[in-house]
């Protein structure tokens, strides 16, 4: 299934598929943040086309309902991403093109039909509604009664939504016409095992002609009437989105679609800036933002807003612990991610190594020293330094690392103990805050033996001689020797904790091991724990989650990783380069066009799976291009 995104910066999204029709809940052609970035609700679901020729009346609409199955509309004669979803239908004589688009920094789409060739056509377009939570299905009731308007331009509605929503058409009329359409289904939410039916409501239909030469548009709005001028909407946000290509430090057509990637996951959050995880159903999740940082905004120029997201998180900073995730609704706030804060001072360092900016850093660096302390003299779950001078997260029953899929009640990879990436991030850490102490002319306060401690604890306990790698976690006398990806970041990270000789051992069964062409596993085949598909209910994909699935945003440190191991040559920035091509086959043609998925299958032909946009999928890719000088 081919689909595509667009975003408008405050949180909100539309999301379809190149067929026309509805296969996820999560897709609609309006969904607004209430509360940017979060609070997403939408509003307009999918529209009902129809052309009507001398020859009769075509669909250009499929939708699946029980019993009937959506096909592909034989109609289309191609679908692409240019600049905005853009879609080319033959009907007898005519081609029609139809474009669609959100305007930035507001919940505004239009739709706009023009005619390419051939004989004028009369077009009839259906809105559907939705107006529920973007996480809901929605069933038929009186919402909408007595709480909609029309005209003979368009309609609106004002129900129990923080917002009235405005339709209209830029030429032509609205006949009021309202009903439901009911349990129109989502074949994708069905396979994924959960509620895949779904009632939407129709007000009327917007009837028009094109002609030659001219187009019309379908616009919904939150904040514009019909009476608005729309003529240069869609230069304007052409000229928007050129702007942002124009300023990325990553080069060539790959460089410059994951540029126009990464602004899809840059939001505000108040007076800064957030990252939503991944599209459609992640918020902002701190590690995913501090991770995805350096590639969503150093690669691509955005050097000025990167403030704006550290800002956010330090504001946020809570006894050296950052949120989790920032939740929608009533939840509360969770500080269960240990890495997060470690993640939080890697992106310090980034922007700082790239814009030398002392004065930002200098603001920050009490939060930094609030963070090592805390980890150095106990923080929340338990987390503390241990007498090695390394981390330990003990909290059994809590998933405190990036792998953190639960069953039960109880993760799917247990790595209570000393996990190797902490290590590796906490190494880099102190050194970070020696490194940045001394240029500030401040007192390193013991920071610098505490690091010296900790590598040479490190080297002494995690090398697994007999496997040529590192143990994932060490708690107590037990010592897991699973291949897994977390390796990686002993090297990776600008401080590697890592003797260097033991670089090229690593980085070679890791490539033997885990390395695919979508990203790496984070299991090795063989081990009993292994799961090659991550397909079915919820439970199942849990159980794959980590054992085994596919992440792209792995590739970032590997390629690091290998590059320090095989040396910054010309053969091994190809290596590189093969390394990296595959995915612009993901990019062209599968999944969210243009975008990179959150995870594949461990087996090939590696499926595409979870979200079809992932932040730290791009912006691994992105930082590992731009610091390599890779061009594809």
């Amino acid at each position: 299934m081919r689909e595509w995104l667009e975003t408008n910066g405050r949180g909100g999204y539309a999301l379809g598929c190149e067929s026309g029709g509805a296969t996820r809940r999560y897709h609609g052609l309006l969904t607004a943040a209430i509360k940017p970035p979060l609070s997403r609700f939408q509003l307009v679901n999918r529209l009902e086309e129809t052309v009507r020729t001398p020859g009769g009346s075509v669909s250009l609409s499929r939708q699946s309902y029980p019993g009937v199955p959506a096909a592909v509309a034989p109609e289309l004669s191609s679908f692409r991403i240019n600049t905005f979803p853009t879609w080319t239908f033959s009907v007898g004589d005519s081609e029609i093109e139809k474009t669609f688009f959100l305007r930035y920094g507001e919940d505004t789409a239009v739709v706009t039909y023009r005619l390419r060739a051939g004989p004028p056509v009369e077009m009839d377009i259906r809105p559907l509604l939705s107006f529920r939570d973007h996480h809901a299905v929605g069933r038929q009731d009186d919402r909408f009664e007595g709480r909609w308007t029309s005209d003979s331009r368009g309609f609106g509605v004002n129900t129990t939504a923080p917002r009235p929503l405005s339709v209209w058409v830029t030429a032509g009329g609205f006949f009021q016409d309202p009903h439901w359409y009911a349990r129109q289904r989502y074949d994708e939410e069905e396979r994924r095992g959960l509620e895949c039916e779904e009632d939407v409501w129709g007000p009327g239909t917007f009837l028009f002609s094109l002609a030659a030469g001219s187009g019309v548009s379908v616009v919904f709005s939150t904040v514009h009437g019909p009476d608005t001028a729309v003529d240069r909407w869609e230069e304007e946000e052409r000229e928007q989105r050129h702007r942002v290509a124009r300023a990325s430090l990553a080069r060539g057509p790959l460089g410059n679609t994951l540029t126009m990637a990464a602004d899809s996951f840059i939001v505000s959050r108040g007076s800064g800036a957030s990252v939503i995880a991944g599209y459609p159903w992640f918020g902002d999740w701190s590690r995913d933002a501090l991770v995805s940082f350096p590639g969503l905004f150093l690669a691509t120029g955005r050097w000025r807003e990167a403030p704006g997201l550290l800002d956010t998180f330090a504001r946020h900073a809570r006894q050296g612990l950052l949120p989790n995730f920032f939740p929608e609704g009533a939840a509360s706030v969770a500080y269960n991610a240990v890495d997060a804060p470690l993640w939080f001072v890697r992106a310090v360092q980034a922007y700082h190594r790239v814009t030398h900016d002392d004065a930002a850093v200098r603001r920050w660096l009490p939060v930094m020293r609030d963070m090592v302390d805390a980890f150095q003299n106990g923080a929340g779950y338990n987390i503390h330094m241990d007498g090695d001078g390394l981390i330990v997260a003990p909290a059994a029953d809590v998933a405190l690392t990036w792998m953190d899929a639960r069953v039960d009640g109880r993760p799917v990879t247990p790595r209570a103990g000393k996990p190797v990436e902490i290590q590796a991030l906490w190494y880099n850490a102190l050194q970070f805050l020696v490194e940045i102490q001394l240029k500030l002319k401040e007192p390193t306060r013991g920071y610098d033996k505490l690091a010296e401690i900790a590598r040479r604890t490190f080297n002494e306990k995690f090398w697994n001689d007999s496997a040529g790698y590192l143990f994932d976690v060490i708690d107590g006398k037990h010592r897991d020797d699973s291949i897994r990806p977390n390796a990686l970041l002993a090297i990776g990270l600008p401080y590697e904790i890592l003797e260097e000789s033991r670089f090229l051992s690593v980085v070679d069964r890791a490539a033997r091991d885990l390395l695919t062409p979508r990203g790496l596993r984070t299991l090795a085949p063989g081990h009993p724990a292994y799961r090659g598909r991550c397909d079915g209910p919820l439970s199942q994909r849990d159980r794959a989650y980590h054992q085994g699935t596919v992440w792209p945003w792995l590739l970032g440190p590997f390629v690091t990783a290998y590059v320090k191991a095989h040396g910054p040559t010309e053969q091994t920035k190809t290596h590189v380069r093969a390394i990296v091509e595959p995915l612009r086959t993901h990019l062209d043609a599968e999944g969210a066009l243009g975008q990179v998925s959150e995870i594949f299958d461990g087996d090939a032909p590696h499926a595409p799976r979870g979200c079809p946009a992932q932040a730290w999928s791009v912006g691994e890719l992105l930082r590992v291009i731009w610091e390599e000088g890779i061009t594809l």
